[in-house]
């Protein structure tokens, strides 16, 4: 695996198992536009040692990006593009003039040269076919890790609520007997994640006794607006700013929170909704996000993306009584388990990678034109 170490986003550790290649990449002063010193002979050295059949690639728009594009042309590699929601109508409005640069210059090329795409979501393929692209298109959703103490919760509720739901629930989750309850974002502060949205809405409805957690990494300087906003709506002390979390530490808010929001303008998948159902919480999704499935399997709310909608969703959740609750809990975390798997996703990466480098038949997954 292959990956840029950029100053402003230090490169995670690989999984276990996984040999990790890091590029140590620069900023140009002014554009913050990154540039990866000796990439190109770097990629064309690793090609050579580990001889692989394919290359695929995450994200658009970066100089790290192009360079995988011109090293699978260079080595006559089959390609395969994760746009990652880069090609998500919002985003491209977002930045415009940068995009569209980038565009005339290499992207469109480097798009071209793509064998194959690889979308999280139905949703996700319609703005790869907006874009104007034409190649086969794998939708596969992503992945979430369920660890053991997940695991542990889901079996003892498959056997059912019991007689007293919410204290078997709370006492099973870690939720706290009493005090406090917490609703929780996670992902990028951004303002594609429509943030400002869900604080007025938060202000409106002011539950009593909860507080919002927004959790992750500041981007644009984002947090500060949110933090002025927050002041001026008088919710200071309902809203925790939390940085980024991974771990334990993200586990545990997981499993300390009751409800999870993801009502961005725009969304390719959201991977943190998947997390949140795997550890049993109702998510509060806007319908510019792939997530229809909280309306049509009983998850959560799917609402319209403003003020009007996420107001209904969130009310609606806390008139829920606690045996609903603990049912809704159930249910998503077997959904969870039985879509977002990491033994299904890996099967499927693995049928995806074999046809496309001829050595397996076509998937259902595919999607050719």
């Amino acid at each position: 695996m292959v990956a840029g170490d950029y100053p402003h986003l230090p490169i995670q550790p690989a999984p276990e198992g996984v040999e990790l290649k890091a590029l140590p990449a620069k900023l140009w002063p002014l554009l913050r536009q990154s540039r990866v010193p000796g990439c190109a002979d770097k990629l064309d050295q690793w090609i050579s040692e580990f001889k692989p059949t394919v290359l695929h690639d995450n994200g658009l728009w970066l100089s790290l990006n192009h360079q995988i594009s011109k090293a699978s042309s260079r080595h006559k590699l089959p390609f395969i593009l994760s746009p990652r929601g880069c090609l998500d109508p919002w985003a491209l409005k977002y930045r415009r003039w940068k995009k569209s640069a980038a565009l005339a210059l290499y992207q469109r090329n480097d798009l071209v040269r793509v064998s194959c795409f690889h979308a999280t979501s139905e949703l996700e393929m319609e703005s790869i076919r907006k874009a104007g692209l034409r190649q086969p298109v794998a939708i596969i959703p992503n992945g979430i890790e369920l660890s053991s103490a997940v695991e542990k919760i889901t079996g003892k509720l498959d056997k059912g609520c019991g007689e007293n739901p919410d204290s078997d629930f709370r006492a099973l989750t870690s939720l706290p007997q009493s005090g406090k309850r917490y609703a929780l974002f996670m992902g990028r502060l951004h303002p594609v994640k429509n943030l400002p949205a869900l604080l007025r809405v938060w202000a409106v409805v002011r539950p009593v006794d909860w507080v919002l957690r927004l959790v992750g990494s500041d981007e644009v300087g984002h947090q500060a607006e949110l933090e002025a906003l927050a002041e001026e709506l008088g919710i200071s002390e309902q809203v925790e700013f939390l940085g980024p979390k991974y771990g334990t530490e993200k586990a545990a808010l997981f499993r300390t929170s009751e409800l999870a929001f993801l009502v961005s303008h725009s969304e390719n998948f959201g991977l943190f909704a998947a997390e949140a159902l795997g550890y049993g919480l109702p998510v509060i999704a806007s319908k510019t996000t792939p997530w229809r499935c909280l309306e049509t399997e009983g998850l959560g709310w799917w609402v319209e993306c403003n003020h009007e909608g996420i107001t209904r969703g969130l009310r609606q959740f806390l008139d829920l009584d606690s045996e609903t609750y603990c049912l809704l809990s159930e249910k998503a975390r077997v959904y969870a388990k039985s879509l977002f798997g990491w033994g299904a996703i890996s099967e499927k990466f693995t049928s995806l990678y074999e046809w496309v480098s001829g050595k397996g038949e076509k998937p259902d997954f595919i999607h050719e034109e």
